[in-house]
C-alpha cells in the first residue's frame, strides 16, 4: 500500500470533498474515488459512507484514519532522523500556532532560526488554541505555541513569552478618553468576544470568574474568530473587547483603537510551547526549541 494512498484518504476525511482533494493533490476526482475503493477492497469493508453530499467515516474508517495518521507521523519522523544523521542542517519541522503567537511572536523567532538553519523547511499552520491542540494530538504538527496549557501526561508545556490582555475601544467610544475603567462600567456597553476554543477568550472568562462574574453579565454583541477581526470590529464601533497586548499596542499606535486599563482584572497569561515527551531528543526539534526558549 502506497503512502500517497494514505495521504489521499486522510485529506478526504479532513476536507470532506472528493473534488477539493482532487484539486489540492492535482488528481482527477475518479482517481481519488479509485484510491478509496482500493482501500475498501483491501480491507473488505466500507471505510466511507456518503449521504446528501456529506461523507461519514464508518467505524472501520475511523480506525484506519487514526492509524494512517500514526503511520505517516512515524514515516516523517524516520525521514527526519535519517536526514539529520546524514546532514544535521536539513530537515522539516511542522509548527502549529494560535493567532497571537502566529502573528506577533513566531515570525521573529523563525527569522532568527532560518539564519543558522536555512536548509530546514518550516511549515506553519494557524487556528485557535483548540484547533492547534487537535493538530498536535493527531500528529499534524511537531509542536504548538498557544495561549493555554494542555492537560495531558503525554505532552510538556513550557512558557515562552509573557502576555497580557488589554481592554480596547474605538477612538470615538464613550470610554476612549479614560485612562482606566471599572468592570461595572464595561457592563453598560456592547462587548465583542473571541470564539469558543480561543485562549484569549479563556483568559478573559477566568478573569471575570475571579470577580464573581460570567459572560452572561455582559452585553455580548458579536463573536469573531480572530484577533484582527476583533480589532476591526472595535474600530468600526461594534463594541469593545479584550485582545493581546501585542496586538492592541500595534493597533493603538496606528490610531485604530484606544487601550483603557482595567486594574480589577487579572489578564496576565503565558504563551506556551507544547510538544510530546521525548521529541527534544531529535536534533531539529531541540535546535528550534533553543531559539524559542532563549
Amino acid at each position: 500500500m502506497k503512502l500517497n494512498t494514505l495521504k489521499i484518504f486522510i485529506k478526504l476525511c479532513d476536507i470532506g470533498s472528493y473534488s477539493k482533494v482532487a484539486e489540492e493533490m492535482n488528481l482527477t476526482q475518479p482517481a481519488v474515488s479509485m484510491q478509496v475503493k482500493s482501500l475498501e477492497e483491501h480491507f473488505e469493508t466500507e471505510l466511507i459512507n456518503k449521504s446528501k453530499g456529506t461523507i461519514y467515516l464508518t467505524e472501520a474508517g475511523r480506525i484506519f484514519y487514526r492509524q494512517s495518521r500514526e503511520i505517516l507521523r512515524r514515516w516523517d519522523k524516520a525521514e527526519l532522523e535519517i536526514s539529520q544523521l546524514l546532514n544535521k542542517d536539513t530537515g522539516r519541522i511542522k509548527i502549529g500556532a494560535s493567532t497571537i503567537p502566529g502573528v506577533y511572536f513566531l515570525p521573529d523567532k523563525l527569522a532568527e532560526f532560518k539564519k543558522d538553519y536555512s536548509n530546514i523547511k518550516v511549515d506553519v499552520i494557524s487556528g485557535d488554541s483548540q484547533d492547534m491542540i487537535e493538530a498536535l494530538t493527531l500528529g499534524k504538527v511537531d509542536l504548538v505555541i498557544i495561549g493555554k496549557k494542555l492537560n495531558s501526561d503525554k505532552y510538556l508545556a513550557e512558557p515562552v513569552e509573557d502576555d497580557q490582555l488589554k481592554f480596547i475601544v474605538g477612538v470615538d467610544h464613550f470610554l476612549a478618553d479614560k485612562s482606566e475603567v471599572e468592570l461595572s462600567d464595561l457592563m453598560k456597553y456592547d462587548l465583542v468576544v473571541r470564539e469558543e476554543g480561543s485562549g484569549t477568550r479563556k483568559v478573559m472568562l477566568d478573569a471575570f470568574r475571579e470577580l464573581g462574574y460570567s459572560l452572561k453579565d455582559f452585553k455580548v454583541s458579536y463573536q469573531f474568530g480572530s484577533t484582527e477581526a476583533i480589532i476591526s470590529a472595535v474600530e468600526s464601533g461594534l463594541g469593545s473587547s479584550f485582545v493581546s497586548r501585542m496586538a492592541a499596542s500595534k493597533a493603538e499606535k496606528s490610531g485604530r483603537i484606544k487601550i483603557v486599563e482595567t486594574p480589577e482584572l487579572n489578564l496576565s497569561r503565558h504563551l506556551y510551547l507544547i510538544y510530546e515527551k521525548g521529541r527534544l531528543e531529535e536534533d531539529i526539534i531541540s535546535n528550534f526549541y533553543n531559539y524559542l526558549i532563549d
